[in-house]
């Protein structure tokens, strides 16, 4: 269980939560046993731009993979093609179990989407990076 108590929750779509951790750090929460596909793929997206733009603000997004049971190649294709560069600077796909190391190096290998995305096996890992490249870029 992700304890999100610190975070600020900005935003719930059909399949995750949303909460920003601190400035320019997003967090994607799935509901557990979770499906990704098109239409959930596209409200993560919009859920992040409608929070980040009118702030004009840019941010790294860690997205939790282990509650996530499927996701489709449509899912890919909207994550490889809706973020916004300009807003969403980068994703941090954390994922410990087996299951959920396995989507998110679907996800990477084969459709990344036109941001910075790595994998990390822990939070910590995760926060980390995407505080150091949110101020890089």
């Amino acid at each position: 269980m992700i304890d999100t108590s610190c975070w600020t929750k900005f935003a719930t779509t059909s399949n995750a939560d949303f909460y920003e951790i601190e400035p320019h750090v997003l967090a994607v929460v799935p509901f557990d046993g979770t499906t990704d596909n098109a239409t959930t793929a596209a409200e993560s997206v919009a859920a992040q731009l409608q929070y980040l733009q009118p702030r004009g603000q840019r941010a790294g997004v860690i997205v939790m993979m282990d509650q996530v049971t499927r996701q489709d190649g449509a899912a890919r294709a909207v994550y490889h093609d809706q973020p916004n560069p300009a807003f969403q600077v980068c994703f941090a796909l954390v994922g410990s179990t087996p299951f959920g190391r396995a989507v998110a190096s679907i996800f990477i290998g084969l459709n990344p989407p036109r941001v910075p995305t790595r994998f990390f096996a822990t939070m910590e890992e995760a926060l980390a990076w995407v505080k150091m490249t949110a101020r890089g870029r």
